[in-house]
């Protein structure tokens, strides 16, 4: 049995982002051994003393490949001696460009990454890595797929005939850019209710959902948003800037729409979806990502792949 590390922070609402989670349990279903090393404290301080940990348990216990999660965490597995690493980037890592990201190139190459796991090929072109290969991170079609919109509302005591839009996160996350979708939902003169994705377990979100006339993600940028994905399993309308891999993960025929930055061109696209609520039971999200074999199992393989090539 292959047995890996995964090298990650600890979050403060849950232990792990649950999209490192989902992915060590898809990896475990296809026989991988996978075991934790949180990083508990930031800054260089903490990132130090993480990697003075993590020696000590290299020390002590045989891996066949520790996996880390964000630049940071490679770090933090390359100061501690590990051998055999493969590093997940994903679009803050790459997309925003600050002090840290400008060490991943010297890090990969002094000290011998194996992989490196990007998300998107807009990540791929910025990183420029010989050894970077791309790899969205896959959707659970078990924990996320369609059912009927009212019954969803019940389950969550929302109004059955409130129009409501989900945002793609807290609105205190700069990235996410609340003021945006705040322009748009202002512009379209109608009692809506803009619900934040915030605070609510990773388990409870295809409740939501469903629930949802539409998902409204305006981002500054991204890799390949777990959000868009999870949604699209569930068939969900989606509105959204052009970012990272949403054109792609949209293709031409999925029912979902992208735009630039333009307020009128997204409410345009907002309303348009809103009158036509109908245009719900024809959307291909799901199955576009069955196109793009996108479920996780899949990726959990062609991970499982970089591991098994890493000599």
């Amino acid at each position: 049995m292959l047995k890996v590390l995964f090298v990650c922070s600890r979050k403060t609402d849950s232990i792990v982002s649950p999209f490192i989670k989902s992915q060590a349990e898809s990896l475990e279903k296809e026989g991988v051994k996978v075991t934790f090393f949180l990083i508990e404290k930031k800054g260089l301080i903490g990132y130090l003393q993480a990697s003075i940990k993590l020696r000590a348990i290299l020390n002590k216990s045989k891996f066949d490949i520790v996996h880390a999660h964000y630049s940071l965490s490679g770090f933090v597995a390359s100061l501690a001696g590990a051998k055999k690493i493969v590093v997940s980037l994903m679009g803050s890592d790459v997309i925003k460009k600050n002090g840290w990201s400008r060490l991943i190139p010297l890090f990969n190459s002094f000290f011998r990454w194996r992989g490196v796991i990007v998300k998107s090929r807009e990540m791929e072109y910025k990183i420029n890595l010989k050894n970077s290969v791309v790899i969205p991170n896959g959707v659970d079609f078990n924990r996320f797929y369609a059912m009927d919109k009212n019954e969803a509302r019940l389950k969550l005591n929302f109004e059955i005939n409130q129009e409501i839009i989900l945002f793609n996160g807290h609105k205190n996350n700069f990235i996410k850019n609340y003021q945006l979708a705040e322009k748009v939902i202002d512009s379209l003169n109608r009692k809506i209710t803009l619900i934040e994705l915030k605070s609510i377990p990773h388990e409870m979100l295809y409740l939501y959902f469903n629930a949802c006339d539409l998902l409204l993600s305006t981002s500054k940028w991204e890799g390949s948003p777990n959000i868009i994905k999870e949604a699209m399993a569930c068939n969900t309308p989606i509105v959204a800037t052009q970012v990272g891999d949403i054109p792609f993960l949209f293709g031409e025929n999925s029912g979902n729409f992208f735009s630039d930055f333009n307020v009128e061109n997204l409410s345009e696209k907002v309303i348009y979806l809103l009158r036509n609520i109908n245009l719900r039971h024809s959307n291909q999200g799901r199955n576009r990502l069955t196109e793009l074999k996108l479920e996780s199992h899949q990726i959990a393989n062609r991970i499982l792949e970089i591991y098994k090539s890493c000599k």
